[in-house]
Order: C-alpha cells, then structure tokens, then sequence
C-alpha cells in the first residue's frame, strides 16, 4: 500500500527530559477536538519520506539507507498499520479522509466529564489576568502568601480557638459554598496562565476522579510550552485560589466573623490535596514538567510492571523507561515509582475503611434526616440545605468509590490471571525438559 504523510499534522519542539530529540504532533479528531502524540524526531523523518508515490518497503529501504539499523520492516509496518494510519499522521489519498477517535483509555482517570463553561467564555475572562504572571508580581505574591500563613498559624488561630465550639450546619454549607467559588477560581489561574503564554484553546469541567467530585481546566495545549511555563500554569490555580482566600480573611478583621477562619483552614487542606503528586492533579504534573517527564504515570507503571515481572522471573527484551531519560530524570522516575506504590496501597486501605466503616453505615441515616426535616412546619431551609448538600456529596462519593472499586478489581483479575498464565507456561516448559531426558543434574549421587 501507498500512503502520505498527513500535511494537517502540526510539529512542535516537546521540552521534556529524553535521551533523544522530541517533537509533539497534532491532528484534529472528532467532535472538535486535538490529539497529541509524543514522537521522537527520527521517527518523524521517517513518516516525512511518506510521499503518496513509495509503498510502506520502498520507504523503509531509503530511510534505512540513511539510518542504518535504527527500525526494522516488520516493526515499521506494525507501526504503520496499529498507530500512524488510525490516528491519522499517514493518510491514503485513495480513500475518503476521515477524523481518529478519541480513545477513552486517554482520559481514563476522570469519569463523567461534562463541560461547564465553554473556550469561548473562559479565553477572554481568562486573558483579563495576564498581568498576574509577570514575575514581578509572582514574587510579590509569593512573599505575602508566606507572611500571611505563618502570620495565620503563629498568632491568628492560637487566639481564636473559642470560635470553633460555634461551628454549626449552617458554618459549613457557607464555607462549602465558599470552597465551589474557590474551585471555579482556581481553574480560572490554570486558564489564565495557560492564556498569558499564547494558547488559546480551553475550558472548564466537571468529572469524577477516584472517590469525589472534580472542577478541571483544558490545558492539553500546554505541551507546546517550555518546562517553565508548563510549571507555572500547574501552579496557577493554587495561585489564584490563595487569593482568594487571603481576600476572604479580611473579612474577619471586618465583621469578626468566623466563616474566614474556617475557610481559611479548609482552603489549605484542599490545595495541600492538590499538590499531592501521587494523584493526578496540579502536585502530579507539577513533578512531571519539572523533571521532564512526559506520561509520567505510564512511565513509572511501566517500571513498576518491569520489575514485577522480573521479581517472577520473566524477562522482556523491552526497554525500560530508565533508558530513554536523562539521568536526573531518571531518579526521579524510580523515587516516584517506589513512592507512588506505596501511596496506591494506602489509599486503597483508607477508602476501604472510609466505604465500609463510615459513608455505607451512616447514609440511611443522613437520607432519613433530609425526610424528617422536609416533613417538619415551620420549613428550616438553612438545614434542609445543608443536610441535603450533605446527602448529594456523600452519594458523589460512593458513585467514586464503587467505579474505583470496580477498577481495582478488574486490575486484579487481570494480573491474577497473567500470573497464573505464566506459571502453566513455566510447569509446561519444566515437563518438556523433563520428557526429553535432558534437565539439571545433582553435584551429590546417592
């Protein structure tokens, strides 16, 4: 067959920590969208020699000629067949063109994604707050924020400890309400730094990931940008969020109210969440783009499925993901392979014991509750409200935890049945040594 290389494919340096030059591609797909693909340079020089008049042979001998040994036919063709034609980087002029789906292997990790506010809204609220990256102002903020937290924890709380014995129902559906506006401005940062560096194409959502609901922004265009700047946007939404919050906290020196002291601790609990680099937020990419990394999860599972399967005895041919980086990229890799598995073990053992223990036995009672309540005259709106937000939240929760459920347990089976797989090939392959009389024999004879 006789394919050409797809002149709508676009090329972009990719910054990332490898032992060879990498370039990014992109190609439209349906439903309006763009995939992007890693690549390494050579292997673009190769889809280039694709020119609608060689068949996928001719094009490997020329290109062989020029860099001898570096693929071999029958893999180029594999390549060919599986990835470059479905996804549209060669295309055959002879046959209607047609857009790649996108696979839901991609975005595995979030269910349930809904957009909230469309690239056409987000781009110009977003580009109002390019003057937030001059570093100037970053170093600024970055002062204040220390001051006012170290301010916050060594004199403001220590003095207030009285206000907490008044944290009623009615506290928490404020400072909940207060957190859903932090969200949506926390997005906003990641929109807004990912507009002061020239992309364009973004926009907020809403998922499930893991055990509870998720705000996300669109910043797949980031990958045009250098490390720094991709580092920058991971940042951005915590940035963004810490203002709000600070602004917030003058409201005590205001009124005396307590809701800022309240959202003020809630607020840090949840960027600390964020910038957990084992789960798959603003801390993970944050780790990826520093050290270069690109498919940072793939890559330590990748590592982590190397030695697993070494552990058993089966060697692969395969590279592992410690050859194709930099050395200190490298480190990293293993540190945060070795961590991340722990990490995987004790959030299994937490939402286990939060499921089983605390979120099934008590929601009869909180849905009974929200019945009680509605029933009762005169209405109490304020806790109907707050019994109800609790009830949806708690029910968001266990929708999480049982789509995680399923997930693990689908994980399992499949490596229960791999291991089992290869132990029946090893007992054949000791039977076979065996029947043919040829096999280890003892130092001692009796």
């Amino acid at each position: 067959m006789v394919y050409s290389f797809n002149e709508a494919l676009y090329v972009y340096p990719l910054d990332a920590a490898s032992e060879q030059e990498m370039v990014l591609c992109e190609v439209s797909a349906q439903q309006g969208s763009t995939i992007r693909f890693a690549m390494p340079a050579d292997l673009l020089e190769l889809l280039k020699m694709f020119d609608g008049r060689r068949d996928v042979a001719e094009v490997f001998a020329a290109y062989d000629k020029l860099s001898p040994g570096k693929y071999s036919l029958p893999k180029v063709e594999r390549l060919v067949q599986d990835f470059l034609l479905p996804k549209s980087l060669l295309v055959d002029l002879n046959t209607p063109a047609f857009l790649p789906e996108i696979s839901s292997k991609r975005t595995s990790y979030l269910f349930g994604k809904v957009r909230l506010i469309p690239q056409h809204v987000v781009y110009p609220v977003a580009k109002l707050f390019g003057w937030a990256f001059d570093k100037r102002v970053l170093i600024s903020w970055l002062t204040i924020f220390v001051l006012s937290h170290l301010i916050f924890y060594l004199w403001l709380l220590p003095n207030l400890r009285t206000h907490f014995s008044h944290f009623g129902g009615s506290t928490i559906s404020i400072v909940m309400l207060l957190s859903l506006v932090g969200a949506f401005i926390h997005e906003t940062g990641h929109a807004s730094a990912l507009v002061s560096y020239g992309c364009k194409q973004t926009e907020i959502g809403f998922g499930m990931y893991f055990y509870y609901p998720v705000l996300y922004t669109d910043v797949s265009e980031a990958w045009k940008l250098s490390r720094h700047q991709r580092a920058t946007i991971d940042m951005a939404g915590v940035y963004f969020q810490s203002v709000f919050q600070l602004l917030l906290l003058g409201l005590f020196f205001i009124n005396g109210s307590s809701v800022p002291i309240y959202f003020f601790l809630f607020a840090d609990l949840i960027m600390f969440r964020t910038m957990n680099p084992f789960l798959r937020m603003d801390g993970y990419w944050l780790v990826a783009d520093l050290f270069g990394i690109f498919n940072l999860r793939q890559q330590s599972t990748k590592l982590i499925q190397h030695y697993f399967l070494k552990f058993f005895g089966v060697n692969r041919a395969d590279r592992t993901p410690l050859h194709t980086l930099k050395p200190r990229a490298r480190v990293a890799l293993a540190v945060y392979s070795a961590l991340s598995t722990v990490f995987f073990f004790y959030l299994c053992a937490i939402m286990i014991r939060i499921s089983i223990f605390y979120m099934l036995p008590e929601y009869p009672t909180r849905l009974m509750a929200v019945w009680q309540v509605a029933q009762h005259w005169p209405l109490d709106v304020s806790e109907l409200f707050s019994l109800m937000f609790e009830v949806l939240w708690r029910t968001a929760v266990l929708v999480g935890l049982s789509l995680f459920a399923y997930r693990l347990v689908q994980t399992a089976w499949g490596v229960l049945k791999f291991l089992v797989e290869m132990l029946l090939q090893k007992f054949r392959k000791v039977l076979t040594v065996d029947d043919s009389g040829v096999g280890p024999v003892s130092s001692s004879r009796g």
